[in-house]
């Protein structure tokens, strides 16, 4: 087949994959450089045989640059009837349907440059406030002139175009109008009855009434007063509102409300109105969107202009530059502003007069130019190799591919798109070549190193021409040979991606000339003749010239290949988990050894600061029952996680070597030796043991360890030996012979010496339960008001049974739940009160709290109500018994409510007149820190 036919066929098939709707947006026509570089061939020959087949009636074109072309009897099957001689060549796509059958823009959202880029996000929150039953009300920031009333303005047509009814209203107000005029305001948003204040001689229908069934769009929303913001309340809750003047019930109405705003929102909007407004959509400065989106801001603009003056607009790179560069305070606002005034120069200087064309050059600048190198390169491929960038007022140059282009393939390509931007910024910083390198070397090896490459999104990529689809296939068939094993799917994809990428940034000159061998890491040095072979195969089938930096690529790749196939053949006899304290801590340093040892040996578990040693310990064993492993070595830092060991050995009837206390060289010994020596546990522990590094081999066959449960109290030991009480009574059955409960006081639980000697060498700490968090590192910890809480029995069975599975777990509750409620009731426990009389220290203490709840507006809630009539009951009796009140060394903060301290003292004088006792202030502050923690 000549190659004119090729080409014929070529753009047949691309044709045929367009729509009417594709025709009047007017961009789905395609060029010789597309064509070209679907089939592997020069854009020249392409554009050669396009021109011929254009002569020969074959093909239609459009006038202008870039040239696209369609197939004439594709295009004539698509609009269902025959092409006229005069439509050979047309102006624009869009010529080819008649006005009448152009179809209106069902997503107005297509007209926002960057609606699929940088504005994505507040695009779909757009659609879903509009599209909610009802919809939702929405508030807009960003700085001056970024769009938002535009934004606001798509937003109404995209609910127009999404109504069956009639076409809601948009209604606009600026709030800086009648920021100082509250009753204005009123007025002018609500409306007005006759003789509602002076001068109403008639009434007068609110903005709100005109926006019914729509949108009103508030401008500006930080100018309405604080009043004026509360006034709205009623219409963002229940959607009423009543007319000033107006009496009888309030009018309902639907409406919602689009503010926008260019102040911080926290410092202009009351919270109570923020947080009516169930939408935030912050839209960014131009400086902050991408340089293709700018690009096209200006370009769009440009074209307008050229529009309104009916000629075309040549702009030259030096201005173009400039206008990317220059300050823009007023952002979109202000670059539209600055066109407009830049045409106006053009016009008024002659440089239109004698011609077709509105130049715009370099002269019009208004100052110096430091274009970045990726502007430089943007705007030079822009201009593809001329000296203006024309622009009339139905054709745009393409900042984008269309449909089967290239563009979005390279920017893809995570390894060309990062090596450009790095280097660009590496060599505008002034960093010498060496460096460079250098620092080049590292981060292209972190591509790799966090598996970026083999993260596939689930979606391929468009599928290109035959011919050159075959190539690609065949190379990757030909990287098959050279690794010895088929590729799966989520290497494929890359890999292909990565070859069609290739061809567009090597045709583009985009890739930086690097010397390839000083990038390569030590690691991947064996890959490079398979790499250099690659790249001459490379050259052959798709008729490029390999850069150096392919030979990099390809080695780092080829490495990739092999480690992943060395994961996926990994044996799941033997697992090897590493748990540590800190939210990344476990994942960081198995990561580091898995690279460097070049496998995924190490599974990682982190413990972040807030997270129970309970919860660690649910994920280990979920990570075991998803495992199935018949060993396992356990790899742990300090605390209650060497107790790991004995917990799943015991679970799930498995050999468990625990190692704690590790650290990064031990965890490389660890991996050496299970890679290269033995994975045997005894064997193991032998030789961890020669090396220093502490080990214990868990086996089922084991004795338990014996278990000590702690208990403290400020109030005294009288108050823990209630609770033992309690504890046993309730769970007493759970308890296993080597588990105790032990009394401490509460200086000695703050000392971590004084509760070691209370814990013989066969028992371990299995959590405290008391009034302050001792402070202990890793030690769990039960306060008096999580005890008497509805978490109550299951946190105390984390403690006691910490080795039971999540069923287990449900089904002792259930058997315990009722006797640890019961057990305590008020009563239970104040029946504990061996010297006074229970029902009469109770009903006293219930009359204190009842006098406190009144004088000081408080509502405590049951675990502190709990709390309080325990502790003071119990507080009384120790005073009664030992005639001595709390001596602790407690002091008044400074932001103590001076007035309820005095009002608490005060409420405790009957009781201190009725037993004769006199309370400390140490004991009035912790009553007052009981109330108000």
């Amino acid at each position: 087949m000549r190659r004119i036919e090729v080409v014929l066929r070529e753009l047949e098939r691309l044709t045929q994959t367009i729509s009417r709707d594709d025709l009047a947006l007017g961009t789905s026509a395609f060029t010789a450089e597309q064509i070209g570089f679907n089939l592997g061939l020069a854009r020249n020959s392409v554009s050669k045989d396009l021109n011929q087949l254009w002569s020969d009636g074959l093909v239609i074109k459009t006038r202008g640059r870039p040239v696209f072309f369609l197939h004439r009897q594709a295009t004539q099957a698509l609009l269902d009837r025959p092409l006229t001689e005069s439509e050979r060549e047309i102006g624009a796509i869009s010529d080819l349907l008649p006005d009448r059958d152009l179809p209106p823009v069902s997503d107005p959202f297509t007209l926002l440059i960057g609606h699929d880029r940088s504005l994505r996000d507040a695009v779909e929150k757009g659609k879903a406030a509009v599209l909610y039953p009802h919809g939702l009300h929405v508030l807009l920031t960003g700085p001056s002139g970024v769009g938002k009333t535009f934004f606001a303005e798509l937003m109404h047509r995209y609910a127009c175009e999404h109504t069956d009814d009639s076409p809601p209203p948009l209604v606009y107000f600026n709030c800086a109008e009648y920021a100082n005029n509250p009753e204005l305001l009123s007025s002018h948003l609500f409306g007005h009855r006759q003789g509602a204040f002076t001068g109403a001689t008639e009434s007068k229908t609110g903005l709100i009434e005109q926006a019914d069934g729509g949108y009103l769009l508030l401008d500006e929303v930080h100018r309405l007063p604080y009043e004026g913001q509360e006034k709205l309340f009623s219409l963002l809750d229940k959607g009423e509102y009543r007319p000033l003047g107006a009496s009888g019930p309030a009018r309902s109405i639907t409406v919602r409300l689009i503010c926008a705003t260019t102040e911080p929102v926290s410092s202009s909007l009351l919270r109570t109105f923020q947080r009516r407004i169930q939408v935030a959509i912050d839209l960014p400065g131009i400086r902050q969107r991408s340089l293709e989106e700018q690009l096209e801001l200006i370009i769009g603009f440009l074209q307008r202009e050229s529009r309104k003056i009916e000629r075309s607009v040549s702009i030259d790179k030096t201005l173009l530059l400039w206008l990317l560069n220059k300050p823009l305070e007023g952002n979109i606002g202000q670059l539209k502003s600055d066109i407009q005034f830049l045409c106006a120069q053009a016009w008024a200087s002659g440089m239109a007069a004698q011609h077709d064309v509105l130049l715009l050059d370099g002269k019009l600048a208004d100052g110096a130019t430091n274009p970045t190198q990726e502007q430089r390169m943007l705007v030079d491929a822009l201009f593809n190799g001329k000296p203006l960038l024309s622009i009339d007022a139905r054709t745009l140059p393409q900042l984008k591919s269309p449909p089967g282009g290239d563009g979005g393939i390279e920017e893809s390509d995570l390894f060309y798109s990062f090596l450009t931007r790095e280097y660009v910024n590496l060599r505008n910083s002034n960093v010498p070549p060496a460096e460079t390198l250098a620092i080049l070397k590292n981060k292209l090896s972190s591509i790799f190193e966090y598996g970026l490459y083999i993260r596939d999104s689930g979606t391929r990529s468009p599928r290109y021409g035959d011919q050159i689809e075959e190539r690609v296939a065949l190379l990757i068939s030909y990287v098959e040979q050279i690794l010895g094993f088929s590729l799966p799917e989520n290497l494929v994809n890359p890999l292909r991606k990565h070859l069609l990428a290739l061809i567009g940034y090597v045709q583009r000159g985009l890739i930086p000339q690097l010397y390839s061998s000083s990038l390569i890491l030590d690691r991947c040095k064996d890959e490079y003749e398979n790499a250099t072979q690659l790249c001459r195969k490379i050259n052959d089938l798709l008729n490029i010239q390999c850069p150096a930096t392919e030979v990099v690529w390809l080695c780092l790749f080829l490495k990739e290949c092999r480690h992943y196939r060395q994961r996926i053949s990994a044996s799941p006899d033997c697992g090897v988990i590493l748990i540590a304290h800190g939210a990344t801590t476990a994942t960081s340093m198995a990561q580091y050894v898995n690279r460097v040892l070049e496998r995924e040996l190490f599974c990682a578990i982190d413990m972040p600061f807030e997270q129970s040693v309970h919860d660690t310990l649910d994920a280990l064993i979920r990570l075991m029952q998803a495992r199935r492993w018949q060993r396992l070595i356990l790899i742990v830092d300090i605390g209650s996680l060497v107790h790991f060991g004995s917990t799943i050995s015991k679970l799930f009837q498995i050999d468990v070597l625990l190692m704690p206390d590790i650290t990064l060289t031990s965890l490389l010994e660890i991996g050496l030796d299970l890679s290269y020596e033995t994975s045997d546990l005894p064997r193991l522990a032998a030789l961890m043991q020669g090396k220093g590094i502490p080990s214990q081999l868990c086996t089922p066959q084991q004795e338990n360890v014996g278990k000590v449960l702690v208990i403290s109290c400020i109030t005294g030991m009288g108050t823990a030996e209630k609770i033992k009480t309690v504890l046993e009574e309730s769970f007493g059955e759970l308890m296993s012979q080597d588990t105790r409960m032990v009394i401490l006081d509460y200086n000695e639980v703050r000392s971590p010496e004084r509760v070691q000697q209370a814990i013989s060498a066969h028992e371990r700490l299995a959590g405290i339960v008391g009034t302050f968090q001792p402070g202990l590192p890793d030690i769990p910890f039960i306060s008096l008001e999580e005890l008497f809480s509805e978490q109550g029995p299951e946190l105390v069975l984390s403690l006691l049974t910490p080795d039971l599975s999540s069923a287990e777990r449900r089904l002792e509750m259930e058997r315990s739940a009722s006797r640890f409620i019961s057990a305590l009731t008020m009563e239970s426990i104040i029946n504990h009160i061996s010297v006074l009389n229970p029902q009469r220290i109770l009903k006293e203490m219930e009359g204190v709290l009842s006098q406190l709840r009144a004088t000081l507006a408080i509502a405590p809630s049951r675990q502190v109500t709990l709390r309080f009539l325990i502790h003071c009951c119990c507080m009384v009796e120790r005073i009664v018994i030992n005639r001595k009140p709390l001596q602790m060394a407690l002091e008044m903060k400074p932001d103590m409510d001076t007035h309820a301290f005095s009002v608490i003292k005060s409420a405790f004088h009957p009781v201190e007149e009725a037993y004769a006792i006199r309370l400390s202030d140490a004991e009035y502050i912790y009553i007052y820190e009981l109330l108000y923690s």
